[in-house]
């Protein structure tokens, strides 16, 4: 069931709504748009091409165009996608009430939609840049039953995948994200008010941000907007706040040498860390996209004792091609 108002039905057209990130919302745009939908158009295109510039000379060359490969299918997914469901307002009210996202993957029961952009990615995916264990994955992936696959979804969304079977989640994991972006792309903004988000989870589907985004304008300081890990929604949220505990004390900054638009912001108080990227510096940059080209500074703050929940393709199984 779509609620009243939305812009259509799920359904295979990728053309709405429109509305983004970087630098269409600098300035006053910034202030006015607390909760960022995604542009189902160019989400993943726009990913792809910026993985694509970000690869050659990079020390995880292979790995960034393994990625963009995959990327470059998850927009290919959408088309021909079957319909899906949203949930209705009596159920965003429920939601609300019990204070969890209307499409937090725990509680909003999926439909079969996720399976067939499974499908369609693994047809479509570059095969030439796939290493080993990705080749292996995709075949074990094609041989699976739908009730394999949907354990498997349960097991990544819960956080407990096994290291044999890594490889494969990232493929779940992209063909969950195609979902969960259509989804959250046909919800409607107002669902979500007018004011800055208070938690560091995503207001639409409660997963963790890949990356923060600070662009100029609104205020003296920008606004930082958290970027959604699943369904690739963009929420504002307070500068210099712990994204995990929401603490403002003992927040300290580290940076790369010579990368003045990155940081990780991290936090005494939980040991927890956000990269943080600076639109002004750098106005070409993706959310999921940069924080993968910048895993050495995840490096960097680890070896300090922080952590965070990773990037979803991050799952130490699919390795880059050797070339």
């Amino acid at each position: 069931m779509v609620p009243s108002g939305s812009r259509q039905t799920l359904s295979s057209d990728p053309s709405n709504p429109s509305t983004g990130f970087g630098e269409n919302i600098l300035g006053e745009a910034a202030e006015s748009a607390p909760v960022r939908l995604p542009d189902l158009a160019t989400i993943f295109s726009r990913r792809a091409a910026r993985l694509e510039a970000l690869a050659p000379g990079h020390e995880l060359e292979g790995f960034l165009r393994l990625i963009a490969a995959l990327v470059t299918a998850q927009h290919a997914a959408l088309a021909g996608l079957p319909p899906g469901s949203l949930p209705g307002a009596a159920e965003i009210a429920k939601a609300r009430l019990v204070q969890r996202a209307p499409l937090d993957p725990l509680t909003w029961t999926r439909d079969e939609s996720w399976r067939a952009a499974l499908c369609r990615i693994l047809e479509t995916i570059d095969d030439g840049v796939l290493p080993a264990p990705a080749r292996d994955a995709r075949t074990a992936l094609g041989q699976a039953s739908p009730a394999d696959l949907e354990a498997l979804a349960d097991r990544y969304l819960g956080g407990n995948v096994a290291a044999g079977e890594a490889a494969q989640a990232v493929f779940v994991a992209a063909a969950l994200q195609v979902a969960w972006t259509r989804m959250a792309a046909l919800m409607e903004a107002a669902n979500f008010g007018t004011r800055e988000v208070d938690g560091g989870q995503c207001p639409v589907c409660g997963s963790p941000p890949v990356s923060g985004l600070i662009s100029p304008g609104g205020t003296k300081f920008g606004h930082r907007h958290l970027h959604c890990s699943l369904c690739a929604t963009s929420w504002r949220y307070v500068r210099v706040r712990c994204v995990h505990c929401g603490s403002t004390d003992k927040v300290s900054f580290r940076n790369l040498a010579g990368t003045s638009y990155l940081r990780a912001e991290c936090c005494e108080a939980c040991h927890g860390y956000s990269k943080v990227f600076y639109l002004e510096n750098a106005r070409a940059l993706e959310p999921l996209a940069d924080d993968l080209a910048s895993l050495g500074l995840d490096v960097l703050v680890g070896e300090e004792g922080f952590s965070r929940i990773p990037n979803p393709f991050v799952l130490g199984i699919m390795e880059p091609s050797d070339g």
